[in-house]
């Protein structure tokens, strides 16, 4: 089972397989996205919408819509002009999602980092080594063409599926330095306020959920990476519709939960969302901190004992905000 041009039969099971391994990625997509219709409606749609509503509303439509666009035909049988422009539509569709998956987490990283240039710059210039690294894979090296196969589902050579296999390693390798970030710079957060007993419960849920995210899209890249590399041609790639519509799911849920402990959103949050005292109960301020600034150095001003907070007495229930200057 090399290459392309094997047994009639074992290439109908694959496809069969490949057919079959399709359903439960849209069935998680369209899930989730049922269940959590009423988390969206609470948390971002009753709320006072900053960009990051609409990074999230972007992110979710448009995996849901073309997914619904792509599903149908993808087990009808077509002429072959139109499983060409299929084809396409559903490889376009791939990268535009993975590539917006890619800029929230960028954005996310850019505002724990406190809006930090030279992150955002190093974030950057990762991305785009990898991206090259991608084209290159994918564009830049010959190989045997593809098998037509039934139901516009086409066999890839063992070279072809090599080169492929390239740019879900990047997205892996990129996920991989998105997670090793978050959990330093979480880890750097509470250890610092530990030290002047200050709890920060969002800075929990950012290191949980990024955990989360990292544990569930590496397992669901690392399969869909087997495949390229052990499978037939026709399940080549095969887990490729379950790695992308896991990705959405995931990044979906990581924003929505962030919008539920945030005011306004992502990359903003009122500090009474965000931060508790030892010996304190959990205090209000209305002082919003603006999109992107979801970490940044407003919160560590605002949140540590001088000068921002005058006096904390020991099972005070109030506290006094003093010189808070906005970031710029």
């Amino acid at each position: 089972m090399d290459d392309i041009g094997h047994d009639d039969t074992v290439t109908a099971l694959d496809i069969l397989l490949h057919d079959y391994l399709q359903l439960p990625a849209i069935t998680i997509l369209f899930y989730d996205h049922l269940i959590t219709l009423g988390d969206e409606i609470t948390y971002v749609w009753r709320r006072p919408k900053g960009s990051s509503a609409y990074w999230f509303f972007f992110n979710r439509y448009l995996a849901f819509l073309g997914n619904v666009l792509v599903t149908y035909p993808g087990f009808s049988s077509l002429s072959v002009k139109s499983c060409g422009t299929y084809n396409l539509f559903r490889e376009l569709l791939f990268i535009v999602n993975q590539v917006l998956v890619g800029v929230l987490l960028t954005l996310r990283i850019y505002a724990l980092y406190g809006r930090s240039y030279r992150i955002l710059r190093y974030m950057v210039g990762i991305a785009v080594i990898l991206i090259i690294i991608s084209c290159w894979s994918l564009f830049g090296r010959k190989s045997p063409p593809s098998e037509q196969g039934t139901n516009c589902h086409v066999g890839l050579s063992k070279e072809l599926a090599n080169n492929i296999a390239v740019a879900w390693e990047a997205l892996l390798i990129y996920d991989s330095i998105i997670f090793g970030l978050t959990v330093f710079k979480t880890w750097q957060t509470r250890r610092e306020y530990t030290i002047s007993g200050i709890r920060i419960p969002l800075a929990s849920l950012i290191l949980r959920d990024g955990a989360i995210y990292f544990a569930v899209m590496a397992l669901a890249n690392l399969a869909n990476i087997v495949t390229f590399y052990l499978c037939g041609p026709f399940l080549r790639g095969g887990l490729s519709t379950f790695a992308s519509s896991i990705s959405l799911t995931m990044m979906s849920r990581l924003m929505l939960n962030l919008h539920e402990g945030a005011a306004i959103g992502i990359f903003s949050a009122q500090l009474s969302a965000g931060i508790e005292f030892s010996g304190t109960s959990r205090y209000d301020t209305t002082n919003i901190i603006e999109l992107d600034t979801f970490w940044s150095d407003e919160v560590d001003r605002q949140s540590s004992f001088p000068p921002s907070i005058s006096r904390i007495g020991e099972g005070s229930r109030s506290i006094e905000l003093m010189n808070i200057t906005r970031l710029e």
